[in-house]
């Protein structure tokens, strides 16, 4: 259902489309490899619903905290948008839902990189450079250790 302010519906639709991609196409690999052992999703969880709990609110009080982000969208969409408006209250709340969908895209993106980081044919593929970095890591160490000694 569309809202009567359709040039902003539209342009966050283009802001999480673009927002996504960025997030989903970072060099997250080695990261997430070597790190998803210990990365717990909690944290990112909570914070997502913690964003839908601002955004049940009436008149929410946090709002100011997408100004940035506003500011960012009216010029990269060309909005006729003036601040404190009821077009810019309408685009506040907008960011604030266009979070929240680009908060659980990165979180579905990140599980299925971790599952695949996880499998045994990619942990085959990279033994070479799980190799280099354990030998790495180990001969870092032992030089430490020489130089301290002496």
């Amino acid at each position: 259902m569309k809202s009567r302010f359709e040039d902003i519906d539209n342009a966050i639709k283009y802001y999480i489309k673009d927002e996504i991609y960025v997030e989903t196409h970072k060099e997250l690999e080695e990261l997430i490899f070597f790190s998803s052992y210990t990365i717990k999703f909690d944290v990112f969880k909570k914070g997502t619903q913690k964003l839908k709990k601002i955004l049940r609110e009436k008149l929410p009080m946090s709002m100011h905290i997408w100004e940035e982000d506003a500011t960012r969208v009216i010029q990269k969409y060309h909005l006729a948008i003036d601040y404190g408006t009821e077009r810019y209250t309408y685009l506040l709340r907008s960011l604030l839902k266009a979070q929240i969908k680009i908060n659980e895209a990165v979180m579905g993106h990140f599980i299925r990189l971790c599952k695949q980081a996880h499998s045994f044919e990619y942990i085959e593929s990279r033994a070479e450079q799980i190799y280099k970095l354990l030998f790495d890591g180990i001969e870092k160490e032992a030089l430490g250790k020489t130089s301290s000694s002496l």
